[in-house]
């Protein structure tokens, strides 16, 4: 698929394109995941800088009025580089589920505070015991009404929270009425990580992120806290869910670019009896199929930025069809850029092992391919 860019969106491509290759180079990026630091907060703070962080809300609220294309454009130079900065994190999940349904007391507690870069946040769902789909919640969240004045009261444990470890907030899907396994009752809380009760142990990911796992004991915060209407998360989270897909599908497109690139490149470098591997034809080949696995990807992945910004009817179905292709199109150019390198690859010293994590770690994120799978093919009427 063909996208003819605009003016703007162009000159995003090419500030990100630039920047990251000047700034963000692969060592730089592994003293601070080597670090007890979540991610580099020099980087974070240009991020802000340049506008990157406030592209994509709205304009009455600060930001830009970016859209899809605008987060598929940013998110493909951050896998490209690799970054692990928590972009999708911070502002592509909670800082829209905050700007679309936080109460005026949410949104000026920290909204203006996440496009300046100064505030981090993360959205805690899966349980240690229900992390397979998101109707699959346990934690209890009560109202107290007769409070004075009214609150919410938490209970329960929250698993594998990315960017956990940095989040000064953090958005809570918690059940205020049903049963596990029913989306309906479900509602999403903001909770600042410094509420009594509310304990975190933070830890390194293996492809070099933070997360978190968090406790809440009797945690209480103000009824206004609650984002949406109470017991309908589901309707706020579709459509931030949406952006979010495209963004790590986007991010996952740039890290394969990157592989294929590394690969062909060490290829024609690589001498095997007396010229480069790079002239075998079944090692051609393989580098052929990867490119077509990439381009196919970044075609559904154009198709899908294009339908969300047009508000398309089958959007939601086009990405499930990018989730489940970049599952299977990440796993092989990822795998054969490993074995085209040799043991090499495997080593922390080279790149090339730090984007297979990466990739792996995308494919399990909201949704594997058989549930994507699942769900573009109850989305069609037999």
């Amino acid at each position: 698929m063909y996208i003819e860019f605009s003016d703007e969106q162009r000159m995003l491509k090419d500030s990100a394109e630039k920047y990251l290759q000047d700034n963000y180079d692969f060592d730089g990026r592994q003293v601070v995941v080597n670090s007890e630091a979540p991610f580099s907060m020099q980087h974070w703070s240009m991020f802000a800088n340049l506008g990157w962080l406030a592209m994509t809300f709205e304009e009455e609220v600060g930001g830009f009025g970016g859209g899809a294309l605008e987060t598929m454009l940013l998110s493909e130079q951050l896998g490209t580089n690799l970054v692990v900065e928590p972009y999708v994190e911070t502002i592509v999940l909670g800082g829209q589920l905050i700007a679309r349904g936080g109460s005026e007391n949410v949104t000026s507690q920290c909204l203006d505070s996440v496009m300046a870069g100064e505030y981090q946040l993360a959205f805690a769902w899966a349980e240690k015991h229900h992390a397979h789909a998101m109707q699959d919640i346990a934690l209890i969240a009560k109202l107290k009404p007769q409070e004075n004045p009214s609150v919410i009261q938490l209970n329960g444990h929250k698993t594998v929270v990315l960017n956990g470890a940095a989040a000064d907030g953090i958005i809570v899907l918690a059940r205020t009425a049903g049963n596990v396994g029913e989306m309906d009752g479900l509602s999403l809380v903001f909770v600042p990580v410094n509420t009594k009760g509310c304990e975190r142990r933070s830890y390194k990911t293996h492809d070099g992120r933070n997360a978190a796992e968090f406790t809440f004991n009797q945690v209480q915060v103000p009824a206004d806290h609650i984002i949406g209407k109470v017991g309908q998360a589901q309707a706020l989270l579709k459509p931030v869910m949406q952006q979010v897909l495209l963004s790590l599908c986007a991010e996952a497109v740039g890290a394969m670019s990157s592989l294929l690139t590394a690969t062909v490149d060490y290829t024609k470098q690589r001498q095997q009896f007396g010229r480069s591997i790079a002239q075998f034809q079944v090692l051609r080949h393989r580098m052929a199929d990867m490119f077509m696995e990439l381009e196919l990807s970044r075609s559904l992945m154009l198709a899908a930025a294009w339908k969300l910004d047009q508000g398309s009817d089958d959007a939601e179905r086009c990405l499930s069809a990018l989730k489940a292709k970049i599952a299977k199109a990440g796993k092989f150019v990822s795998h054969n850029a490993i074995q085209l390198h040799g043991g090499i690859a495997t080593t922390d010293e080279l790149n090339v092992g730090h984007f297979f994590k990466r990739i792996a770690a995308i494919n399990s994120q909201f949704g594997t391919r058989d549930d994507h799978l699942s769900r573009f093919s109850a989305s069609f009427q037999y």
